[in-house]
């Protein structure tokens, strides 16, 4: 017997999370579908419950109704568990890149079905990196900062309450890009080593896109077993302002201070420490190495 188990952070999207949950449940108990709920109230506890609801109650299909923060955290607790569970998204989130990244529908009960249906169902890679795993994207430099930089800010709150998560996400690269310093890199690539000068960002990626849906690695495969690396250097500030722009559409690959990269083992260390973010959380600091897990992940919807 399929087991659901939904983890809800009520506080996703300004609250939004909570509005969706009501939504969602409407549409369960007319169905008459078999489930456990538990609802977050901090950072990090999406990940505890995951464990509990797949090792003590059973639940053998675990749903996220959240952000890519959620995301991030109950896909750990999957992978914690130790246990087979096929995961989906119910996006309630500011971005959402990973329901944009998987073609998920953002109309809840829509996404709803298509869970409950298996629509989409696939076996996707991770990214590991320091014991946990990503499964978006893992970056380093000036996206990670600004990740910070959002995540702190109070305008996120009432952009989000506005549906405009992601001009909080352009303010802040606005305030960032004034101060951030970019910095000289080593970068090695399945053995291939890379020293890069004056580098802005390296973003390895699982899916095309992440800040709220920005085309950072328009070449990039969940299920293909190999990462996506981006990296933005020797340009000034001015010329990075101008072609900011350019990575709604993904054009940003033409540019001449744009190189790509694949591999499935990655490590990188600067000669400055850099913020390193995964999924949009900041986890850590360079030095890092990151490696693709392939097929270790089952996921529908």
């Amino acid at each position: 017997m399929i087991m659901l188990g939904f983890i809800v952070n009520p506080m996703a999207g300004n609250g939004k999370g909570n509005d969706i949950w009501r939504i969602i449940e409407r549409s369960l108990r007319g169905s008459g579908a078999v489930y456990q709920m538990r609802k977050t109230s901090g950072m990090g506890e999406a990940q505890k419950l995951a464990v509990e609801l797949i090792q003590k109650e059973g639940v053998t299909k675990i749903i996220a109704v959240g952000g890519d923060g959620t995301v991030h955290e109950v896909l750990n607790g999957v992978q914690q568990s130790g246990r087979a569970c096929l995961f989906g998204v119910i996006p309630a989130g500011s971005g959402n890149d990973y329901a944009k990244g998987h073609g998920i529908a953002v109309e809840p009960v829509m996404a709803l079905e298509q869970i409950l249906r298996e629509e989409k169902k696939k076996i996707i890679d991770l990214l590991r990196i320091n014991g946990r795993v990503a499964v978006n994207v893992v970056g380093a430099g000036f996206d990670a900062q600004v990740a910070k930089t959002t995540n702190e800010a109070s305008y996120k709150g009432w952009l989000n309450k506005g549906g405009l998560g992601k001009v909080a996400y352009i303010l802040s690269v606005l305030r960032v890009i004034c101060s951030f310093q970019p910095t000289d890199v080593t970068l090695v690539v399945d053995g291939q080593k890379y020293r890069l000068q004056k580098v802005w960002l390296i973003a390895i990626a699982n899916i095309p896109n992440f800040g709220g849906g920005m085309l950072i690695c328009p070449g990039a495969v969940p299920n293909d077993g190999v990462a996506e690396i981006c990296v933005v250097s020797n340009v000034n500030r001015w010329q990075l302002l101008r072609a900011f722009p350019l990575i709604f559409t993904g054009s940003h690959v033409k540019h001449p201070g744009v190189r790509f990269f694949r591999g499935q083992h990655i490590q990188l260390d600067s000669q400055t420490p850099l913020f390193v973010q995964a999924d949009g959380e900041v986890i850590a600091h360079t030095p890092f190495t990151v490696e693709m897990v392939p097929g270790c992940q089952t996921v529908c919807g």
